[in-house]
């Protein structure tokens, strides 16, 4: 629809603009970032011409994809703007909110949540859902999950209510996520592995498999059955969540290295002795995502971009060249630990003597068990 009115009607028309923006949406939704910056970047210039209500939807779009890249500084500049345009609602206030939380900003993600429920109260439009439960959250990262708890319970019920289902929408699933994550802090790792389940299993039904929801709600429920022992069962669901997050657009460097380092902990660490012909078949299993890792730091550039944690690139590479080693690909794991090594040398402002000698150390042991496979 978008495609046949840029051909009837123009590129600039306020329909095409329209369809855009309608299309922007549900690539937002399936968390398609890099298609979304791509229209956007060609319709931003019309919608700032013409102002008014497509401007306004144009800004917030790309507020949302902002924040789904976890640019959340970019994205409440926008949010501001949006404020100081349309004035206060409930709605906004609530993503305002949201952004706040997930810089760490809890005073003012408890100011603007609080001020949206007011609003809401005054017949503002907003999620009553999504208020309550951006509240339970900022007292669970204050440190106060046992408050928090309630709150969010109350969240879930909402959205149960407010959608007539147990289990057919998303909103149900991220109620579930943050109910389940609040009882992990708490110890009451039963509790958090249901709600996390079910939070899984309705991604699967709502977004599918390939959503980076569906991958954090695995990823969550893996780490939750690590901590009670079931290790068997946890490692593919880390896996699973780890290959979906190395193909997902906003590529995430430190979830992707909190993954690799379980998965490679799951070998290494308390374990019962595995042969090594069957440690390295089970950990060959990963190189296919080990590379497209490889592949996605060098299509974004990671390494020289000025915004990039280059501590977070180098130990990605390192704890990838360890797994591939756990696989006994000796010859692939070297490039990799050669990459950290770069990366840690070039750092100045942190002590990172000991990953740089545990790189060449590694290194030393791949060649020599390189060299030896050679003789063979």
């Amino acid at each position: 629809k978008m495609m046949k009115s840029r051909q009837v009607n123009g590129p600039n028309h306020d329909k095409t603009l329209q369809k855009t923006l309608r299309l922007v949406s549900c690539l937002i939704g399936q968390y398609k970032l890099n298609e979304t910056d791509e229209l956007l970047d060609i319709i931003m210039p019309a919608c700032k011409e013409k102002g008014g209500k497509l401007y306004l939807k144009a800004i917030q779009s790309r507020a949302f994809c902002l924040f789904k890249q976890y640019r959340f500084k970019d994205a409440l500049t926008i949010f501001h703007e949006q404020a100081t345009l349309v004035g206060p609602s409930a709605a906004l206030y609530e993503n305002m909110a949201h952004t706040y939380n997930s810089i760490g900003d809890y005073d003012n993600a408890a100011k603007y949540f609080t001020e949206a429920m007011s609003l809401l109260g005054q017949g503002s439009y907003g999620k009553k859902g999504g208020i309550l439960l951006g509240l339970g959250l900022v007292k669970e990262r204050q440190g106060n999950p046992r408050e928090a708890l309630p709150v969010l319970q109350q969240a879930l019920q909402h959205y149960k209510d407010d959608c007539k289902t147990e289990d057919g929408s998303s909103l149900i699933a991220k109620a579930h996520m943050s109910v389940g994550q609040c009882h992990e802090m708490l110890g009451e790792l039963p509790e958090g592995a249901e709600h996390i389940r079910d939070a899984a299993s309705i991604f699967q039904k709502t977004v599918g498999k390939v959503s980076p929801l569906y991958a954090n709600a695995i990823g969550v429920l893996g780490r939750i059955l690590i901590a009670q022992g079931k290790r068997d069962e946890a490692e593919p669901l880390i896996h699973e969540s780890l290959d979906t997050e190395a193909n997902k657009d906003a590529f995430h460097p430190d979830t992707i290295w909190k993954l690799l380092n379980t998965l490679k902990e799951l070998w290494t660490e308390n374990r019962k002795p595995t042969k090594l012909e069957e440690l390295h078949a089970n950990c060959r299993r990963y190189v296919g995502t080990i590379e497209t890792i490889w592949r996605r730091i060098d299509e974004l550039k990671l390494e020289t971009d000025p915004k990039s944690e280059k501590g977070t690139i180098a130990v990605i590479f390192k704890t990838a060249a360890e797994l591939l080693m756990l696989a006994g690909e000796y010859g692939r794991s070297r490039p990799y630990l050669q990459r950290a090594l770069k990366l840690l040398e070039a750092i100045k402002d942190f002590d990172c003597s000991v990953l740089i000698q545990s790189c060449v150390s590694s290194l030393r042991f791949v060649t020599d068990a390189a060299a030896a496979a050679s003789a063979d």
